[in-house]
């Protein structure tokens, strides 16, 4: 039996009780019927989510709860990669990547907020994880930083510090940080394409797969959100794209970027594969702002659904592959935002019918 069978077969056993527990329905509807947010924090103890509610009991913070969570998910899906060796290791580490840039991208809001606003910021840098999750960072570096280039010896000597090498203070101040995040979220995409493209028959398969629909769906995200809503020029809808996805070769997407923004037709864009999305938008100028957002949420919660079959699609799969690893990855992280979504809205006060609405 060779060793990549070998390994799969050990993570698969590890993965398939904690899928079972995550997949459970019941943790779903018993936080759902808490009658107070107080309730919901009791049924995370019920189900083990022990260290989310000391930190509820000890200081009420709700942030610090949801950074808690966030901590346990990342040490949990480190304790996956730790079983791997090679490429398939380094594409686990590429997703934990994606964490670790969201909270870099936080740190380097909190110093913006502060350098360019004058904001103060103290209390919000706790809800920063300091700790290392796949580079070292020196995330109180960054945020307190005096200079951009304070910032940029923050990622020294991580794939980060060649990302943010073009830009300069005067760039930020005049353009915000969207360019800025435009090229980390990119390179991670690169970085995860790069390291998919090494792997195994088998694994390269359902890992490419994963990752193309992953990017057709974020593009066609970007296109209705900033090419229709925001009505971007061509030029910058380019560079905000990821390539690498179908939807990013196709025809009609170039039709669309090169179509004068107000004029620009969603239907043309989804025409094909994507047509049953187009209901989901209506491309009306007079549309007013509440009812074209509300669209654009309900597209990326069915996008979401879409993603989440083609992830569960890979636990009737081949059972000795890297498939078990990515579902369960794609779990931990649903896992993570149900919950928190939960928690927030008892937080608001929201009922049970207006919550499940949002999810």
């Amino acid at each position: 039996m060779s060793s990549s069978v070998n390994t799969y077969g050990f993570i698969n056993a590890k993965l398939r009780g904690k899928i079972g527990k995550i997949r459970n329905p019941r943790l779903q509807d018993d936080l759902l019927k808490a009658g107070s947010l107080v309730e919901a924090i009791g049924v995370l103890k019920e189900y083990g989510y022990d260290h989310a509610a000391e930190v509820y009991d000890k200081t009420g913070d709700m942030q610090l709860v949801e950074l808690s969570l966030l901590n346990d998910e990342i040490e949990d899906l480190k304790g996956v990669q730790k079983y791997l060796k090679g490429y398939p290791k380094e594409l686990i580490i590429c997703l934990l990547t994606r964490i670790e840039a969201e909270n870099l991208k936080n740190s380097i809001r909190l110093w913006y907020s502060s350098a360019i606003h004058k904001r103060p910021i103290s209390y919000r840098s706790s809800y920063i994880i300091k700790s290392k999750i796949v580079n070292d960072i020196n995330y109180s570096k960054i945020i307190n930083a005096i200079t951009f280039d304070n910032i940029k010896e923050g990622v020294k000597q991580t794939f980060y510090e060649k990302v943010l090498q073009p830009f300069t203070l005067e760039n930020i101040e005049r353009d915000g940080l969207f360019w800025l995040e435009v090229a980390i979220d990119s390179a991670v995409v690169d970085y995860i394409y790069n390291t998919t493209i090494k792997l195994k028959k088998d694994d390269y398969k359902i890992a490419m797969k994963l990752f193309e629909m992953e990017i057709d769906l974020k593009n066609i995200i970007i296109l209705i959100r900033y090419g229709w809503y925001h009505q971007e020029e061509s030029g910058n809808l380019n560079k905000i794209l990821y390539p690498y996805s179908k939807v990013y070769k196709d025809s009609a997407t170039k039709t669309y970027i090169n179509t004068t923004p107000k004029n620009r037709n969603i239907d043309t864009l989804l025409k094909g594969k994507y047509s049953n999305l187009s209901s989901f938008v209506n491309e009306s100028i007079a549309d007013n702002k509440i009812r074209r957002i509300n669209k654009i949420r309900d597209l990326e919660k069915y996008l979401y659904k879409q993603k989440g079959k083609l992830f569960e699609n890979c636990l009737g799969g081949k059972p000795f592959t890297i498939g078990t690893a990515l579902a369960y990855f794609f779990l931990r992280e649903q896992q993570y935002s149900l919950i928190c979504g939960i928690l927030g809205s008892k937080y608001y006060g929201a009922d049970t019918e207006d919550i499940k609405g949002l999810m």
